[in-house]
This record gives structure tokens, C-alpha cells and sequence, in this order.
């Protein structure tokens, strides 16, 4: 970016001013940056967007004034200050996770509202966002602690998290698997999963899947999440899991083609990288105490495509659950090969299908999930 060319366009009063607090700025001394200080710097100006966006307009004209004001500010501190990025790397898994601990809410969880998502799923982006902090728990210990209490503050009597249809099992999962992985450090935790794992035992069709529409004995994507949280909660000791775990592996074994695909319905011919990964990783890590389990889900990690479609968009959601199926089975290239295709296309903005959904949080989480430190 060139600075000069953006301050040709202010008026020369406004342009004289800026260049005065720069060059003010240069002469201090250089000092070693806070490590989320960048985290901070974009976490503010999403927040000042989302505020501008219910503004009326004429309460920042004018609006040149404004935007100019804001881009050279943030030009000269990030000159200053950030640590320097090669071209073309975009932002570094450090940077991600400095980005989410300053969206983090003073409740001590992630409002996705605030970054293009949908509100009701708060629970879900809270335990991903916080999942995410957790490849580097003593520098953000603290974050951590205050998204745990959030949650638990969240889970009703009956021990669900939030939300309806769709929602509701998104956020039950999600939510009670990031518990169970980071109850090691906090075991206080055990109760509220003891109350977690009770609802979703108490929410499994007699089949053994789970589903929000009526009448189904389930389906293959939120059968797989909730086998994911209740294997991660039996390990963790958490009275009750073994049981539905057990059903859970069965109905997905039972999903899976002779070609290696999973139907989201029983019967039903839709194929779906995204639901074969998710099935593929879950039969191959939770089922590992039954043998004849890894294998089935060997064998549909193996028909997966390191590259989608031509016609397929940017997709977190498939390439996190493409990543954790090849890892599973030990294929680290083709691992490589979809993460390195979900960084770049986090880098040049592409939108992602499933944003609504999430937002910004989302593909942050999940991008910082995978990448390799």
C-alpha cells in the first residue's frame, strides 16, 4: 500500500496532520510488539464496522474523512508495529489466534452475529474459537478459563447448550466435545458434561442416530459430531457415554456404502465429501476400540478427493473434516495438500459457502484448527 497516494486524496490540512503524527511515530523507539496486538487491531475494526453499519449516515460524515483516517491510522501502526509477512503468506496461525482472543466477548464467548454468522449458533462458535486458543493454552490460558464458564453458563437444567432444529445438535456436539478436550485442565468441568452427554442420550433414536427431523432415525453429519463428543467425554471418564458411543459407531457403520461413501440417510444416493470425512474420522478415532470398525473408516477416507470439483467453492467445514479423515490414516501429503488449499483460500477472501452460518469467526476457528505450527 502505497501511504503517499492515499494521502493525496485527503485535503492538505488533514494531510499535514497525519504526516505529523507519523513521522512523530517513527521517532520512537522500536519496542516488541504484544502478541495479539494485530488480533486487537482487526477485532476493533470489525467491531467499529458492525456499529457504523446501524448508524445513521450523517453521524460520521464525512465519510471520506473517516475512512481515510482510519486506513492511514492503521497503516502507520501496522507498519510500525506488526511483525513483517512475506507476500502472498496472509496471516499466521499466530495472527488467527490473536484475531480470535480479541473477539472474544466480556461474557467470555463469541457473539458470530458480530462477524457476519448467525446468533444461534454462539455455543458452537464459543467452543470452536475456544478449541482453536487451545494449541497455545499458556498464552491464552485466561481466554480459555472465561470460555469455558461461558458455556457452562449456557447449558440449561436438561443439559443442552442452546438453539433449535439444526442448531440445537450443532451446538450440543461441538460444545461437549470442546469441554471433554479441555476438561484435563479444568476438571470442574465434569458435571456440566455428566448433564451434556445425558441429553444426547436422551436425544438418540432407538436406531442409535440422531436427527432434528421427525420421524428420522438419524443422520450420517450430526450422528458422526455426536459420536465425536461422546467418545472425546468416555475418555475423559464421563459416566454414561460408552453406551450411545456404542449405538452412535453401529448406525454410522451401517451408513457406509461398498464404495466407501456415507449416506446421510439410510437409502438415501446423495454423496457428500464433507459427511464421508466427518463418518470417516469418527469410525476411524472413536471406534478404535472395536476392530472391525478403523477399516470402514479407512476405506472411506480412501475414496475421498484431496481436490474437490471444479465447480465446488471455498468449504471449511469439507476441508477441516477432509484433514482430520487423512490424518487419521496417516496420509500426511494429501492432509498437506487440503490444508494448504484451505489457508489460501482463507488468504484471498474467497467467500466461504457455509459464512452465514458462522461468519468470520468460523472460518478463523477452523482454519487455525488444522494449520500446522
Amino acid at each position: 500500500m502505497n501511504l503517499e497516494a492515499h494521502l493525496s486524496e485527503l485535503a492538505v490540512p488533514e494531510a499535514a496532520a497525519f504526516r505529523a503524527v507519523i513521522d512523530r511515530l517513527r521517532t520512537l523507539p522500536e519496542r516488541e510488539p504484544s502478541a495479539d496486538l494485530t488480533g486487537r487491531i482487526l477485532a476493533a475494526v470489525d467491531s467499529d464496522r458492525g456499529r457504523r453499519r446501524s448508524d445513521p449516515p450523517w453521524v460520521h460524515a464525512p465519510w471520506w474523512v473517516a475512512a481515510a483516517a482510519m486506513a492511514a491510522g492503521l497503516l502507520a501502526i501496522v507498519t510500525l508495529f506488526a511483525p513483517p509477512a512475506r507476500r502472498g503468506t496472509g496471516p499466521s496461525p499466530e495472527m488467527r489466534l490473536a484475531w480470535l482472543a480479541a473477539s472474544q466477548e466480556r461474557d467470555g464467548s463469541w457473539d458470530p452475529l458480530r462477524h457476519g454468522g448467525d446468533a444461534a449458533y454462539r455455543p458452537a462458535l464459543t467452543a470452536l474459537s475456544a478449541l482453536a486458543l487451545a494449541q497455545n493454552p499458556k498464552g491464552y490460558a485466561e481466554n480459555i478459563r472465561r470460555a469455558c464458564d461461558a458455556l457452562t453458563a449456557l447449558q440449561t437444567g436438561d443439559g443442552a447448550f442452546g438453539g433449535t432444529g439444526r442448531a440445537l445438535y450443532y451446538n450440543q456436539a461441538i460444545t461437549t466435545y470442546a469441554l471433554a478436550a479441555l476438561r484435563p485442565q479444568r476438571p470442574e468441568l465434569k458435571p456440566a458434561l455428566e448433564r451434556a452427554v445425558g441429553f444426547m442420550r436422551a436425544r438418540q433414536t432407538a436406531e442409535g442416530g440422531w436427527d432434528y427431523e421427525a420421524g428420522s432415525e438419524g443422520n450420517a453429519a450430526i450422528t458422526a459430531w455426536q459420536v465425536r463428543a461422546l467418545a472425546c467425554a468416555a475418555e475423559q471418564g464421563v459416566g454414561g457415554a460408552n453406551v450411545p458411543l456404542r449405538k452412535g459407531l453401529r448406525w454410522l457403520r451401517g451408513s457406509t456404502r461398498d464404495d466407501g461413501s456415507v449416506a446421510y440417510h439410510r437409502g438415501s444416493g446423495a454423496r457428500s465429501e464433507s459427511l464421508t470425512a466427518l463418518a470417516a474420522y469418527a469410525l476411524i478415532t472413536a471406534g478404535k476400540a472395536f476392530p472391525e470398525l478403523p477399516p470402514v473408516g479407512q476405506h472411506a477416507a480412501s475414496s475421498l478427493k484431496v481436490h474437490p470439483d471444479a465447480r465446488a467453492g471455498a468449504d471449511c467445514y469439507r476441508d477441516y473434516a477432509k484433514v482430520l479423515a487423512f490424518e487419521a490414516v496417516g496420509e500426511s501429503r494429501r492432509a498437506d495438500a487440503v490444508r494448504g488449499r484451505m489457508l489460501k483460500r482463507q488468504e484471498i477472501g474467497e467467500d466461504d459457502q457455509w459464512e452465514n452460518v458462522g461468519g468470520r469467526l468460523y472460518t478463523t476457528a477452523l482454519t487455525a484448527l488444522v494449520a500446522k505450527r
